[in-house]
């Protein structure tokens, strides 16, 4: 199981698990522009900008979904801790 650093002010939005491998979506919202990050398991796999929170909030519940839909599911709570 990994354990990714996620750095102070950061929101881990959701994170999902297929087989042993987890992918987590990380919100950066202190400044503009605000910064999601898809990390699966320690590497920064895709980052995105978006100019406001709410936009950010958007893309990032979309690609979750997008996800679920390739039969990634959700982690189990001691997962989503890290």
């Amino acid at each position: 199981m990994s354990t990714p650093f996620v750095q102070p002010g950061a929101r881990v939005l959701w994170c999902l698990r297929r087989r042993s491998s987890d992918v987590r979506c990380v919100l950066y919202a202190s400044a503009i522009p605000v910064e999601v990050q898809i990390l699966q398991d320690r590497d920064v796999v895709l980052a995105e900008l978006f100019p406001e929170e709410s936009l950010a909030l958007s893309w990032a519940r979309v690609y979750g979904e997008r996800l679920k839909q390739q039969g990634w599911l959700e982690a189990p709570p001691e997962v989503q801790a890290g």
